[in-house]
């Protein structure tokens, strides 16, 4: 008997609904060996808490008092070498906002867009031949996977990387996704690019955690785990992976007995932690002794040291997610679609960054170089306006 294993994908970046942008994904295939989880190439026994004990709650007040040091900086895209469309920031420096052109027609090809901050024009940085997805950065080099975003069986794609200052790209990077497996999806952690690589064999599924050092090239194998297909499994398949200060946070499916889980956990050299288990794990950050996740309830934030937990109560059923840390006490996060906050967990609220006239739509928040960046539409169609907002945070 074959057993069905829903994981939930990471969340692009793009505002809408789109065939891109599939929440939840169909996996096949589970395993009577259970995984090994190591921070190694080589595989060795480590050991697992159970989930922390229960924490003081908290529940976040929703705050609208503006607050002088985080008044934003604001962008419109009314040139006319700026690209509409479903555009949100992928990636931002003191220089430039850089987003993906997503074209409706098929007849045109994914681009890369730098929009200057200064001039408020915009210069195609690059054009693929297939689909751009998972585009992220780390100082002036930009980095992505490039794939037939069309295809899901058998797929063959590849990293690439793109010095904005000389305008050379180079492929780092290339593979295969088997089996409905997942292309890489990159994340960033000082100077590493980490992602996700799955091997499949036919009888189960290897998932590596791969760490590609972006200063001296090398790779490295931070953690493996094994998933075969067997009437009764007992495996361990990671969905997404983030890489923080105090080690890895791993989002993964786990089967043990005939019965699956999702899980949120925490590995530091050998030692592996249950942070909670939850079915609707949407997005999830850490930061020294902490970690948030969003999902259709809201979002959680839990400070392991203080055993504190702060919680904002999503207002609809559109979920609440993208958070994402921008110091040890703040969490920037996106709530129905329509305004991005900020989680105060000092001052216990959560304060609203919607201004007036701030549009339709907001973009997933992302933080890179101490800047907070999301795009807002200020109407029902995208081509109307569209307005990037940034807050230096430090």
């Amino acid at each position: 008997m074959k057993y069905i294993l829903m994981i939930a994908s990471a969340l692009f970046l793009l505002v809408g609904c789109s065939d891109k942008e599939e929440v939840v994904q169909e996996k096949k295939k589970e395993s009577r060996n259970e995984a090994s989880t190591s921070l190694s190439t080589k595989v060795s026994p480590v050991s697992t808490n159970k989930e922390p004990a229960q924490t003081n709650e908290h529940l976040l007040t929703i705050s609208k008092d503006p607050i002088d040091h985080l008044s934003p900086s604001s962008y419109e895209l009314t040139h006319s070498s700026c690209p509409k469309g479903l555009v949100a920031p992928s990636y931002i420096t003191d220089q430039s906002i850089i987003y993906i052109y997503d074209p409706i027609s098929e007849q045109e090809n994914d681009q890369i867009i730098g929009f200057s901050r200064s001039s408020e024009t915009c210069e195609v940085l690059y054009e693929a031949t297939e689909g751009i997805q998972s585009l992220t950065g780390i100082d002036q080099v930009l980095y992505w996977t490039e794939y037939d975003s069309t295809r899901t069986s058998y797929v063959t794609w590849s990293i690439l990387e793109l010095n904005v200052d000389t305008g050379n790209v180079q492929t780092i990077h290339k593979g295969e996704s088997m089996d409905e497996n997942l292309p890489p999806m990159l994340t960033t952690y000082t100077q590493s690019l980490n992602w996700i690589e799955y091997e499949a064999d036919g009888g189960g599924v290897t998932s590596n955690l791969i760490s590609y050092d972006t200063e001296s090239g090398d790779f490295r194998t931070l953690v493996t785990a094994e998933l075969n297909e067997n009437e009764h499994p007992n495996a361990e398949y990671i969905l997404e992976q983030k890489r923080t200060e105090n080690g890895l946070l791993l989002h993964k499916a786990i089967s043990k007995d005939g019965d699956r889980t999702l899980t949120l956990e925490r590995v530091a050299d050998s030692d592996k932690q249950t942070l909670l288990t939850d079915e609707g794990i949407l997005a999830f950050d850490g930061m020294e002794d902490r970690f948030a996740y969003t999902s259709d309830e809201g979002l959680t934030i839990v400070d392991s040291e203080k055993k504190e937990t702060y919680r904002y109560k999503g207002t609809a059923r559109t979920p609440v997610d993208a958070a994402t840390f921008v110091n040890p006490h703040t969490v920037a996060f996106r709530d129905r679609a329509e305004n991005v906050y900020l989680a105060d967990m000092d001052r216990k609220t959560a304060l609203s960054l919607r201004q007036d006239g701030f549009g339709h739509t907001a973009s997933k928040p992302v933080y890179f170089n101490d800047t907070l960046c999301f795009s807002v539409t200020k109407g029902e169609s995208p081509n109307e306006s569209i307005t990037f907002y940034t807050y230096k945070l430090k």
